[in-house]
């Protein structure tokens, strides 16, 4: 063999396993020892990890120490720029304006999962909306939009061209991540093992599969909230919602904090000020049908407490990306589309569109 053989010669079995080394030696040592990933590193890493060039013992290994020592902004805004950049198939949308409606993929297992009548709130106020997830995702593996969605007749399971000519169509529509991100996708058997929360569950909300110019996103741990701010992903201006396990749905009668990326943008909302004095829970459990009746009262415009839930989760949005003056106004507005039948009349497009 000669010196430029040797030269352009693949990598030696398992000498990419031995790159990876660092990356668990940075966060995995001892207290005083350990330390964050860089930005490059951090995206370089999940590089790694998304191309199947680490073993399944060091997968374990990082995703546990990068639990134990708490994920910095610098390495989420590397993880989420590797997804983006190297492992994501982006949707194209003729939507000058779109909203990604960034919830939990892992989603509820006490609280109502109302996300779907949120996103058609809202794309009927004028607002077009997408969301995305994932099915069985851990800790929780609770109910999911797309399980709403589909027990609606909803497309929940379309290709991503697909996806693109529903959100174009009707301004709103559902990307399931195994279609966008496949090699994300195949990361959650590992997941489900590990039976603990990890930065995926992070950076899965922040992918933004359509750079959409607003982003919502759902995200509770007030600890985090500060470096959360700063990784957001909407092309324009994005929102933190302290909202019902994490989510986006915000509580009638309880105060409910709102993160801008900037430390000067936060809103507490006052229920009573929004005429909603009543603290009212909307509890499912983990029944899926109770989920799916509870979106259905909304949709079908039934005074519920699942309805008022809608109004103000819809409505603030709509105040905070300009679409409305005022939250009581944003409020106002997604009632009226509910009042006149403009949602439930969407509703009925989508499913036609899945039957299509």
């Amino acid at each position: 063999m000669n010196a430029d053989t040797l030269a352009t010669a693949p990598p030696a079995r398992g000498m990419e396993h031995e790159d990876f080394v660092p990356y668990v030696q940075a966060l995995g040592r001892g207290e005083t020892l350990r330390r964050h990933l860089s930005e490059d590193e951090a995206y370089d890493a999940l590089d790694r990890i998304l191309g199947q060039r680490v073993s399944d013992v060091q997968l374990g290994a990082f995703f546990i120490a990068q639990r134990v020592k708490g994920e910095s902004k610098e390495e989420i805004r590397g993880f989420v720029r590797a997804v983006r950049e190297r492992w994501m198939t982006p949707l194209a949308s003729s939507h000058s304006v779109l909203l990604d409606l960034a919830v939990p993929y892992d989603g509820k297992e006490r609280t109502a999962q109302l996300a779907p009548a949120i996103a058609f709130v809202l794309a009927a106020c004028g607002l077009p909306v997408l969301l995305h997830g994932d099915q069985g995702v851990p800790t929780k593996s609770g109910v999911t939009p797309a399980a709403v969605l589909d027990c609606l007749d909803v497309p929940s399971n379309l290709e991503t061209p697909a996806a693109e000519r529903m959100l174009d169509a009707l301004g709103v529509a559902y990307c399931p991540a195994a279609h966008f991100m496949p090699a994300w996708h195949r990361l959650l058997p590992m997941r489900r093992q590990f039976g603990l929360r990890t930065v995926l569950n992070t950076v899965e909300k922040l992918v933004n599969p359509a750079s959409a110019c607003y982003q919502v996103t759902g995200f509770y741990h007030t600890k985090y909230i500060d470096q959360m701010r700063s990784v957001q992903t909407g092309g324009t201006q994005s929102w933190i919602v302290q909202g019902e396990e994490g989510s986006i749905e915000m509580r009638a009668g309880r105060k409910t904090r709102l993160y801008g990326v900037h430390d000067d943008e936060m809103h507490i909302l006052d229920p009573q000020a929004l005429g909603l004095p009543e603290n009212i829970k909307v509890e499912a459990g983990a029944d899926l049908n109770r989920h799916v009746a509870l979106n259905r009262e909304a949709l079908q415009n039934r005074d519920t407490p699942a309805r008022a839930q809608v109004v103000l989760s819809a409505g603030i949005p709509l105040a905070l990306f300009g679409v409305a003056p005022s939250f009581a106004a944003g409020m106002e507005a997604a009632a009226r589309a509910l009042d006149s039948g403009r949602v439930l009349s969407l509703l009925r497009d989508a499913q036609k569109f899945q039957r299509a």
